[in-house]
């Protein structure tokens, strides 16, 4: 069976290093509002999901030299399923909580906000070790 055509574009190894400075910071940022209560936790969520997703572009530029290009982030977890079958799962599962945290109208709840860090946590670090020069 012939997998599914992704939407991808080309990419270099200073655009992986490049996303993955992102991702970085977008951690950062995560971890700074990660004891916050009520709204703090949404805000946490939303930006470790950004995170998530930065990382798995430099994951995917450093494998392939392709990033995913297209707006369903399910999508881009299955690219990153192609590279590492691990590494995919962990994007889907942070991309899973994505709308609610930047769209929806409740709060996110805690065992949401410690599996969306664990996840970018490990996604942000598997990137660095596959782009260490």
């Amino acid at each position: 069976m012939t997998p599914r055509q992704l939407r991808t574009r080309p990419a270099d190894r200073a655009e992986a290093r490049g996303r993955l400075a992102v991702a970085q910071k977008y951690l950062e940022v995560a971890e700074l509002v990660s004891e916050e209560p009520g709204a703090g936790a949404n805000v946490c969520v939303g930006v470790a999901v950004l995170a998530a997703i930065a990382a798995s572009d430099a994951v995917c530029i450093g494998a392939t030299g392709e990033r995913y290009s297209g707006t369903d982030h399910a999508a881009a977890a299955t690219l990153l399923e192609r590279v590492d079958r691990e590494l995919g799962r962990a994007l889907k599962r942070v991309v899973d909580v994505k709308n609610e945290s930047h769209y929806g109208s409740g709060l996110i709840g805690e065992a949401d906000r410690t599996m969306a860090l664990r996840n970018a946590r490990h996604l942000v670090e598997e990137a660095r070790q596959r782009l260490r020069p």
